[in-house]
């Protein structure tokens, strides 16, 4: 019985480590145009991160409440290279539960960060003209809900016999932990300028 258990769990895994598939850009990553895209100009990047809750379809509605992000939320910029449009053009094309889009190690290196305050709000700074890709992960206190029943009513005829009940039932709400991925592309046209954005 113990070497069935063993050899179920073994298949499991096996099965489940194929069931994911993770592909990678085939494009060259041109680190040098990476690093000029990135380096020091006069203009600015500066926003507020948010999310709302996905409905039942995963969707998130138009007049949903808002979620900012958390403060020390971490906001990524990626320059937009021929390789980095490439990757978002496969995870738009591949990305499902069971397969995964990286760039590389070399690539996601190139990269600026900064950090969310007390108000979801962020901000980059000496940026030159260019196109840039903005991405953070929200994570947030979700709501749910379920139904319970709760009791019974009784319904009697007119001469007070009893025909049937009823269930009573009451609904039940519930906070978990979630988090949406939010994103966006932003292009500086001259330098010195300043771009407000809600991601």
């Amino acid at each position: 019985m113990k070497k069935l258990m063993t050899l179920f769990i073994l298949m499991f895994a096996f099965l489940h480590t194929q069931a994911q598939n993770t592909y990678y850009p085939q494009a060259f990553f041109d680190k040098k145009l990476a690093r000029d895209m990135l380096a020091f100009g006069n203009s600015t990047i500066e926003g507020v991160a948010s999310t709302k809750q996905k409905n039942n379809w995963g969707i998130k509605p138009l007049l949903g409440q808002k979620h900012y992000a958390p403060k020390g939320t971490v906001i990524m910029l990626f320059p937009v290279t021929p390789y980095f449009e490439e990757f978002y053009s496969m995870r738009k094309k591949y990305e499902n539960k069971k397969t995964t889009v990286y760039m590389s190690e070399e690539a996601f290196k190139y990269r600026v960060e900064a950090l969310t305050d007390d108000h979801g709000r962020f901000k980059f700074e000496k940026l030159k003209p260019g196109k840039y890709y903005l991405e953070t992960i929200v994570n947030f206190t979700a709501t749910g809900s379920y139904q319970q029943q709760t009791g019974t009513t009784d319904t009697y005829n007119g001469l007070g016999n009893y025909l049937y009940s009823s269930p009573i039932y009451s609904t039940f709400f519930y906070g978990y932990d979630a988090a949406n991925r939010e994103s966006k592309f932003v292009e500086i046209k001259a330098d010195g300028e300043l771009k407000e954005i809600n991601l």
